[in-house]
């Protein structure tokens, strides 16, 4: 029986995403777990500075794992871990068959800022140790292609597949008056990692800039991470303690969609945001940045989708939802939704998982 190594950043990415798949690879290969966090095998505390000295020693451990284990394969999740792996492969006369699977590169095509083509010349440093990828958006197999970064083929998926079922869920009305001072407010919700990639900072501000106006405008951002204490000052520099919340991890997030008027996205880049399928399931209003993976999960909504970082695209877009008073659950409808789902796509992804057993 073959052995494979499946790793990802965080123990509950694994668990949230993962678990359909790895259950399914364990009835044909041993599956040995990695990531950061409890209940995986291997428990290797990733630090999110790609070149801490936390990973210097990390690439170490991982070496050490990988010539003790002697994997068959590898199949890769998240940018950091699939880096770090990678490059503690360097170097070894035998190293296993690598997949990588992209959920967003954290660059464009023409990479313009410092950071975003260190972050390519990441990836070029170990294209020689990636012998397929696997990618989720029209956007990131472009990048691939260009820029070379596999020995092999590259896989065009439609994900993980979302699993929230079908259906307009009922609303919590005693959660959603924690967070409103009167029926008519209207509720935006986004669900995320705290971070400058997800943005949260322009939907704060445009929050700002609306209640300025007189509108009754709340916000609720569950998540956490890094730039929590930065966003909790910039609500208090903006007095918004009473129309922006930081929820912190929220689980499960069903609740929350159900008391939204509608859901918001500013995120810099996506692979296939899972936080978006969940808002189009729940029929929910949805207005996300016109940048990778939201454009392609909203192909059939143009309307949905702004210019990244343009805040009067997003007020203006907002206003109309408001003024419509055709918001909330069940008032939109994502026909393009249907091909995202976990039993639409998770043949075709675990295929791309197993090609190497074959």
């Amino acid at each position: 029986m073959s052995k494979i190594l499946y790793v990802a950043s965080t123990a509950s990415h694994l668990r949230r995403f993962h678990e359909p798949y790895i259950e399914a690879l364990r009835t044909r290969a041993e599956v040995i777990c990695m990531a950061n966090g409890e209940g995986v095998d291997y428990n290797i505390p990733f630090d999110k500075h790609f070149f801490s000295f936390q990973n210097l020693k990390n690439i170490g451990k991982i070496r050490k794992i990988l010539k003790k284990e002697h994997f068959d394969a590898v199949i890769l999740h998240t940018t950091l871990a699939a880096f770090l792996v990678r490059m503690a492969m360097l170097g070894m006369r035998q190293r296993p068959y690598v997949l990588n699977t992209v959920h967003g590169y954290l660059f464009g095509l023409n990479p313009r800022g410092l950071k975003d083509r260190v972050l390519l010349l990441c990836e070029k440093l170990v294209w020689r140790m990636t012998d397929e990828i696997a990618v989720m958006n029209a956007e990131d197999l472009e990048i691939c292609k260009t820029h070379r970064l596999c020995r092999g083929k590259v896989y065009m998926t439609r994900g993980m597949g979302v699993s929230i079922q079908t259906g307009i869920p009922v609303q919590d009305d005693t959660l959603r008056a924690t967070y409103t001072k009167d029926p008519s407010d209207f509720v935006c919700l986004f669900v995320g990692e705290l971070s400058k990639r997800k943005n949260q900072a322009f939907l704060i501000d445009a929050m700002a800039a609306l209640k300025r106006e007189g509108m009754p405008i709340r916000l609720l951002l569950a998540g956490d991470g890094a730039e929590r204490e930065a966003l909790a000052a910039q609500i208090e520099q903006n007095g918004l303690a009473d129309t922006v919340y930081l929820l912190g991890n929220r689980e499960p997030i069903l609740p929350y969609l159900s008391i939204a008027d509608l859901y918001v996205s500013a995120s810099v880049s996506e692979g296939l945001p899972f936080n978006v399928m969940e808002a189009m399931s729940c029929g929910l209003p949805i207005l996300a940045s016109a940048t990778k993976g939201q454009t392609d999960l909203l192909a059939d909504a143009p309307e949905a989708l702004y210019p990244l970082n343009d805040q009067a695209q997003f007020c203006g877009a907002l206003r109309r939802v408001y003024q419509s008073k055709h918001y909330g659950v069940g008032s939109r409808t994502y026909p393009n939704l249907e091909q995202y789902r976990l039993h639409a796509v998770f043949e075709e992804t675990l295929a791309v998982f197993t090609n190497h057993l074959n």
